[in-house]
């Protein structure tokens, strides 16, 4: 009996000797990748407050996010320049009242400017005329703690376009319909460089544009398609809230989403932002970027 014991315990002994060779042998599971965080924001200030309410609504949406889209601010150039320089903030305004509207801020000490351009899409009725011509400004920066290029295009699409998804026969939503398109072209351009992120108020209810599904309006432009693509908060965690400007969901960020195995940036969640002095709210998202 003493012997069979002496034998299972040698050969138990010999077999973890063989199991810890083995694995000794073996590469060693890559370790997980670190991740860290920014949030993005949009907001359109209505281009009629006051000075003292533009101020408010612009340091509530700094307050909130570390890079932010914002629209209508074309006639605040002057003021966003030196609020900017005072607060650590990059400003990207190119242009004239209508070009500078659709402005790019972020924190200086968490992003570095790589790159920026301004792209004209269209001016409806001519210069002077309402609506006013449409530009897609865009900043490249890098961000600081992952050393990733994260590209921020911002847009502003004219209102009355649409009724319940229904796109309006008008001189005007041929411009938008261009400028979603130029959105998308620009984003795909743009993933080549790094991570990419499209913010603006766009002017289309999500959920009304999601269930008509015109195919010339954000939901089927850029969502209604395989990976990779462009995904908004809203298609990635609901609608939430009653809505970004009275009860439509119109003002969006979307980012550049991969296929899991390439993807390096993750949208995590997303907040409304109210208590504006504007007749919108704020949405500000979460995002998550690998080192």
């Amino acid at each position: 009996m003493r012997s069979t014991t002496d034998w299972l315990t040698r050969s138990l002994g010999a077999l973890a000797g063989v199991v810890a060779l083995v694995a000794a042998l073996l590469p060693a599971a890559p370790a997980a990748a670190a991740s860290v965080g920014f949030k993005a924001a949009t907001l359109n200030i209505y281009y009629g407050l006051s000075q003292a309410d533009f101020a408010h609504d612009l340091n509530l949406i700094a307050s909130k996010a570390d890079l932010v889209g914002l629209n209508e601010v074309g006639a605040r150039k002057t003021f966003l320049a030196s609020w900017a320089a005072d607060n650590g903030w990059w400003l990207y305004a190119p242009g004239g009242t209508n070009q500078a509207g659709e402005a790019l801020i972020a924190k200086k000490s968490m992003f570095d400017v790589l790159d920026k351009g301004s792209i004209f899409v269209c001016d409806t009725n001519g210069p002077g005329e309402v609506p006013p011509a449409r530009y897609n400004n865009w900043v490249k920066y890098r961000h600081k703690a992952s050393g990733r290029n994260v590209t921020h295009i911002n847009a502003h699409a004219v209102a009355s376009i649409e009724t319940a998804g229904r796109p309006e026969d008008l001189p005007r939503t041929r411009c938008a319909e261009a400028q979603f398109q130029g959105l998308k072209e620009l984003a795909v351009d743009k993933q080549d460089e790094g991570q990419v992120i499209v913010s603006g108020d766009l002017n289309v209810d999500f959920s009304a544009d999601r269930s008509y599904g015109y195919a010339k309006f954000p939901w089927q432009v850029f969502e209604a398609n395989e990976l990779p693509n462009l995904r908004s908060n809203y298609n990635l965690y609901g609608e939430k809230g009653t809505g970004t400007h009275g009860n439509r969901h119109i003002d969006y960020i979307y980012f550049w989403k991969r296929l899991p195995e390439h993807q390096l940036m993750w949208m995590t969640d997303y907040d409304i932002v109210g208590g504006t002095r504007s007749d919108h709210n704020g949405v500000v998202s979460t995002f998550s970027i690998q080192s």
